[in-house]
This record gives C-alpha cells, sequence and structure tokens, in this order.
C-alpha cells in the first residue's frame, strides 16, 4: 500500500466517525490554538514597543534621581539641568517631564475623570510616539509663556464634548490647591476601555512651566535626552551625569540610563512571559495526543478483523503500522490547522480589545504545524505497533 492509498484509506477511516474524529482533536485544536493566540499577542506587544521606540527617533538616555541615596531638594533636577545637558556636543535636544495629579470636571459638575497631568515641551511628543488625531502638540512658545494649552486624549474628549474635535474647548481641572482653566489645543489616540480590566489612567499634557506655576515647585521627576552619535552613547551618559554632579556639588546621585537597552530588558521579559506561558497551553497537546493514542487504539480493536484480511493478501507489518500511523497523523494535522485558525481569529478578537495587532509569523505557523504532526507519529506510535503485530489468523477469528 503506497503512500496515497494509506491517505484515502485513512480519510475514509476518520469520515467513517465524524464526531468520534472530531472529539478526538479537541485537545490538539484547544492546544495549538492556546499557543498561535498567546505568541501572535505576545510577538504584537513586542513589535508595538520596538514601533514605539522608533518613533523616538535619536532619542537615547532618561536621566533620573538615585531615590534610593540621600537626595535632599538641592539635588532634584530642574528646568536649569535641561539647559545644561543640552549644551553636551552629543545632545540633540531634551524633554523635560514632571507630573502631578488632578482631576477634569464632565457635563455633570458633580462628576469628574481623574487626570495625570505631564508638564513636558515640544519635544516630548517623539518621547512618548504621541498620534496627534486633531490640533497640534505644545509649541515653543506654550512653554516660555507658562500657557494654559493642554492635550488630551480621544476617550476623554468624548466624555467632555461628545465628540474628539475638542480643540478650542475649555477644560476645568481641580486640583487639592484650587481650579485651572485650560484650553484643548490637541487631542492624540488612545483606545476606550470603557470599565474593562484594561482600564488605563488619563494622561493629558501640558508646558512643563504651567505645571511648576500650577504646583509652585521647581523640580523635575526626569529629563529625557536625544542623542546625536549612538556610538558614543555610553560615554555621554557618564558625561552628562558627572555634569549634573558638579554643578549641584554632589556625587553619584542621578541615574544616566539608555532607554534601548531598556528596550531589550522589555522584550526578554515579554518573550519569557510568553514562552512560559505557550508552554503551559502546550501541555493541552500532551493531553490531546494521549487522545489520539485511545482512539488509535481503540480503531485497532475494531478493525482487527479487517486487518487480518490485509494481512491474509499480502500486506506487511510495515504497511500496517504505515497506514496506521498516517490516520494518527492526519488527525493530528488537521486538528493543529484548525487550531492555528481559531488562535489567529482569537488573537485578533484580543489584539482590537486591548489595542495590540497581533503578529503571526510563518516560522510560528510552521512550528505549529510540525508539533501537531510530531504529536501524531509519536502518540500513534504505539496504536500501529500492536496492529502490526497482530496475528493474522487471531485477526481474521476476531468479529
Amino acid at each position: 500500500m503506497n503512500l496515497f492509498e494509506s491517505f484515502v484509506s485513512a480519510t475514509a477511516s476518520l469520515l467513517g466517525n465524524k464526531m468520534r474524529s472530531v472529539l478526538t482533536m479537541l485537545g490538539i485544536i484547544i492546544g495549538i490554538s492556546a499557543v498561535i493566540m498567546i505568541t501572535s499577542i505576545g510577538q504584537g506587544f513586542q513589535a508595538s514597543i520596538n514601533g514605539q521606540f522608533s518613533k523616538m527617533g535619536s532619542l537615547g538616555l532618561e536621566v533620573g534621581v538615585k531615590y534610593d541615596e540621600d537626595v535632599t531638594t538641592a539635588d532634584m533636577l530642574t528646568l536649569d539641568d535641561a539647559s545644561l545637558i543640552v549644551t553636551h556636543p552629543n545632545v540633540e535636544n531634551v524633554s523635560p517631564l514632571a507630573s502631578m495629579s488632578g482631576k477634569a470636571r464632565l457635563k455633570n459638575p458633580a462628576e469628574t475623570n481623574n487626570l495625570y497631568f505631564m508638564g513636558t515641551n515640544e519635544n516630548f511628543k517623539d518621547v512618548q510616539g504621541l498620534d496627534i488625531t486633531e490640533g497640534r502638540f505644545l509649541a515653543r512658545q506654550d512653554v516660555d509663556n507658562k500657557a494654559a494649552a493642554i492635550i488630551i486624549d480621544s476617550t476623554l474628549a468624548r466624555k467632555l464634548y461628545g465628540k474628539t474635535k475638542a480643540t478650542g474647548q475649555t477644560l476645568h481641572a481641580t486640583f487639592s490647591f484650587g481650579n485651572v482653566d485650560f484650553t484643548v489645543v490637541g487631542v492624540y489616540h488612545t483606545v476606550d476601555f470603557g470599565s474593562s480590566m484594561f482600564q488605563m489612567p488619563t494622561i493629558a499634557y501640558i508646558p512643563v512651566t504651567t505645571l511648576q506655576k500650577i504646583y509652585g515647585r521647581d523640580y523635575l521627576d526626569n529629563i529625557y535626552v536625544n542623542v546625536k552619535d549612538r556610538a558614543a552613547i555610553e560615554r555621554t551618559a557618564l558625561e552628562i551625569s558627572m555634569l549634573l554632579s558638579m554643578r549641584h556639588g554632589n556625587e553619584g546621585k542621578y541615574n544616566v540610563s539608555n532607554l534601548l537597552q531598556q528596550l531589550d530588558s522589555v522584550n526578554d521579559v515579554l518573550g519569557g512571559i510568553t514562552a512560559f506561558v505557550s508552554l503551559v497551553a502546550a501541555i493541552s497537546l500532551f493531553v490531546g495526543g494521549i487522545g489520539v493514542m485511545n482512539i488509535m487504539l481503540v480503531t485497532v480493536t475494531e478493525r482487527t478483523h479487517e486487518i487480518g484480511i490485509r494481512k491474509s493478501l499480502g500486506a506487511t507489518d510495515g504497511n500496517i503500522r504505515f497506514q496506521f500511523l498516517v490516520e494518527a497523523v492526519i488527525l493530528a494535522a488537521i486538528g493543529g490547522l484548525i487550531g492555528i485558525a481559531l488562535g489567529y481569529c482569537g488573537g485578533v478578537a484580543l489584539g482590537g480589545v486591548i489595542d495590540v495587532v497581533p503578529v503571526v509569523s510563518a516560522p510560528t505557523v510552521a512550528f505549529t504545524v510540525i508539533i501537531s504532526s510530531l504529536v501524531g507519529i509519536v502518540f500513534g506510535v504505539y496504536p500501529a505497533g500492536k496492529a502490526a503485530r497482530l496475528d493474522p489468523i487471531e485477526a481474521l477469528r476476531h468479529e
């Protein structure tokens, strides 16, 4: 019996017991679909993060204070520090950052929306890779004039004004120390998660000088630095740290980190989490393989008489073994293909909820098809061997 005949015979056997075949494939379908869905979302997250970093252009460093040290207010970063850093020959520009919490009053005065105000300058748009859908981001004159300008996200715009076209509108903000009216100059895209578990804090951007004026403080949380020459980034980081220490008269109190190294760390963590969860999901493949073996053993018992007839007509042990192995592989491979389709659809559905585009690579698909086929081979070997070892005379007597 050649490969084609074995394939036809195996297909006919599976179609003759449709419900049993489907139930047997279920474990493999669940395992493969879970692996595909998890890996596609994980790779989608990585692609999204890498895309955000690619939007940063020549951004390379994040400057902050080491709060585990004995830090005083005299050691805190200020706008003067940002002005000092930008004088470094390898620095293109800087983005100071300060933050505070507040609330935005909604249409109903009794209702508010928690806001996280981030004070920065015109360069920070590239740091965050913001997608401005209407209006503009902060301008230099906003910072210089301490303007009450604000950029909000599309979700908050809909809550406040019933639409995302909100430029020129007034946002009434309340703080523990008073109220401030801002003018919306831009709206950036965000995903509305509603009341789901993925609810994220609402972030609004205002000039850093405005935030300092409102908050009554002159220090910063961080300073992001765009470098000109990436090859000299480590030396630049060391020199910036030394410049800050000299200006503040301290030593070792500033952390200047390479954001590209942070990207590698994030990718490593995401890759590790994806691999671990995929391994857990792959356990169901083992369960599915046991199901394949179980059903194939039942099939051997049911077709004992048929095996006896085939052997009496000249079929060798190898022919019988190969026929049953082909049947097991087809069963597992079809389950794998269905699992890939369901996993991709599940990834797209989940990605739509969390605003991640799933990435299903050709190597991943090929790997899962190979794995599902191997499951059929590994768990089909014993039943096929049992069928091949049947004595033809005893098999013919079996009813």
